[in-house]
């Protein structure tokens, strides 16, 4: 159907209102990279006058600086289509798209270029990315809480059993007296796997829960599985620590009958919901943890025996506290800094109290060391020194015996590389004075002879 030359134009000025009216901005050039037209969305985006632009050329204008970048001189250069962003002088970011436009016989004729304002994506993109930022600082910090001290032999030993497990799904059992940093190790564990991260790590205290509620916090159960029960279900926290990692703190306290479909778990990696028929696949990796000797709830029927060989796959032993000596000054340094940090505090350590704490036999371990520093730092009132009288009168009363060491006061620092060897020296000192011959000396000190000579040579003593 032919039309008249009136309806033309008017379909082709209703083209141009269209585009004049689009957000976008847009802008045409010829074959010769020159601006043949221009919307105000354009105007707008670039900060440009319509004077500056017409008639010029798109290259001459970034030549010159006018405008940043360009993909009119590309698209002319290799006749396809271009994208890029472009961050124009006056703060504004654009996603520019340009594309060659071609006559019937395939020769270049002009070159459109669409303009998207896309400053605020960026804006929220960086947001995004300091959020992102944040997140891992605070995990970072959360997971710096949970930082092992690993200075003595024993604990290095225990460090490197949990670092080369990380990365396999084998069940671990973690033994240790109370308050020795079992959870700690757990997720420590969790936090060295490769995509801990994006992993759950999900923990129950058994001895915490009573045992009619426990079955259905660990394996979760279905609407109207007993009385009481939530209308809606509920997810166990097996389930949730799917693809991750489940903690089961306090496993010795475990009612025998959990301790059966627990087995089942392990063996199955499957897990049915309290009143519920239907099987639910798992992915989980199972730490345990216990304080009880379960190999005494074993011959006493308190513990199943089959269960313990399918969690004993990879044992670690924390030891206690009084076991581990050389771990106690880094400790005691390392939540001084953190309380300190805590309270917006400055405290420091007299050596007299480095002396009694280190007496101490800590039968509550680090958990108990922790809390005592604490105490203390809470206790010291106008001095920037915690001193004997802040120490609580328990420990004092237990420590009756002459000190061992006398302690150099070296607080002037808290690096490690600095402290600890000061420590070492004065130890191996007063060894020597005390016992007489190295080999006495080196058997005291838990060392061997060979080990002794070196740190004797190196001390200069």
């Amino acid at each position: 159907m032919n039309r008249e030359p009136h309806e033309i134009l008017a379909e082709n000025k209703l083209l141009w209102r269209l585009v004049d009216s689009s957000y976008d901005g847009m802008f045409l050039t010829d074959s010769t990279g020159t601006v043949v037209y221009c919307n105000d969305s354009y105007l707008r985006i670039s900060g440009l006058q319509r004077e500056q632009i017409t008639g010029r050329k798109i290259a001459d204008l970034v030549k010159v600086g006018e405008i940043p970048d360009a993909c009119s001189p590309d698209v002319i250069l290799h006749k396809e289509p271009m994208t890029k962003v472009i961050n124009y002088y006056h703060g504004v970011s654009a996603l520019v798209t340009s594309t060659p436009i071609f006559d019937e016989q395939g020769n270049l004729v002009r070159v459109f270029s669409n303009v998207r304002d896309i400053t605020q994506l960026i804006q929220l993109k960086e947001q995004l990315g300091e959020y992102s930022r944040r997140l891992r600082q605070a995990e970072r910090a959360s997971r710096e809480d949970n930082k092992l001290i690993a200075v003595s032999k024993e604990m290095e030993a225990v460090v490197r059993t949990a670092t080369r497990v990380a990365c396999f799904a084998s069940p671990v059992l973690i033994q240790g007296e109370s308050g020795v940093g079992k959870d700690m190790v757990a997720r420590y564990i969790h936090d060295c796997s490769d995509v801990s991260e994006s992993r759950p790590f999900v923990q129950i205290n058994c001895s915490a829960i009573p045992e009619t509620l426990l079955e259905s916090e660990l394996f979760g159960y279905e609407a109207g599985a007993f009385t009481g029960a939530s209308s809606k279900g509920k997810i166990g926290l097996l389930e949730l620590a799917n693809n991750g990692t489940f903690f089961l703190d306090e496993i010795g306290e475990m009612p025998l009958a959990l301790q059966v479909k627990m087995l089942q778990v392990l063996q199955t990696n499957t897990v049915y919901r309290v009143g519920g028929t239907k099987k639910i696949a798992l992915n989980t990796r199972i730490i345990a943890a216990t304080n009880s000797d379960l190999e005494k709830l074993m011959a006493a029927g308190r513990f199943r025996q089959d269960l313990y060989y399918r969690l004993n796959v990879i044992p670690i032993r924390i030891p206690p506290l009084r076991e581990r000596k050389a771990d106690l000054l880094p400790l005691m340094l390392y939540f001084l800094g953190k309380n300190n940090q805590r309270f917006n505090l400055n405290l420091k350590l007299s050596p007299r109290v480095i002396e009694v704490l280190s007496s101490f036999s800590w039968p509550g371990n680090v958990r108990e060391l922790n809390n005592v520093i604490e105490n203390m730092m809470i206790m010291t009132e106008n001095t920037a020194i915690i001193e004997e009288r802040s120490i609580p009168q328990y420990i004092t009363q237990a420590v009756k015996k002459p000190l061992f060491i006398e302690t150099p006061d070296y607080f002037e620092s808290f690096d490690l590389n600095e402290i600890i060897p000061s420590v070492e020296r004065e130890v191996i000192r007063k060894a020597i004075s005390e016992f007489g011959a190295l080999r006495n000396v080196a058997q005291h000190l838990g060392i061997d002879l060979s080990t002794l000579v070196r740190k004797k040579r190196r001390y200069k003593l």
